[in-house]
């Protein structure tokens, strides 16, 4: 699952597990405290892996781009070194 997918997909879980916990607080009132607790947990959860995901997409991009621009700046100096040779 690509990085994407997966902060979209905790994005709407935790979505929904706070909805889910406001339809329990509002069924079960003062006996659905605990297991609204609980759902409110898995929801925090949720946005905490939909962060993660995000950082590590963005390391990752990160990490890309450098590669990319160390890449560039070699073939820059060998071409800049041909014309130098070239010119002589």
């Amino acid at each position: 699952m690509s990085h994407k997918t997966a902060i979209k997909v905790y994005e709407i879980a935790s979505y929904v597990l706070i909805l889910g916990a406001t339809a329990i607080y509002f069924i079960m009132k003062a006996h659905g405290l605990s297991l609204t607790m609980l759902v409110l947990a898995l929801a925090i959860f949720c946005r905490w892996m939909m962060d993660r995901h995000r950082y590590r997409s963005c390391d990752e991009e990160n990490d890309q781009l450098r590669d990319d621009l160390r890449r560039l700046t070699l073939l820059l100096a060998e071409e800049k070194k041909k014309n130098s040779n070239n010119n002589k």
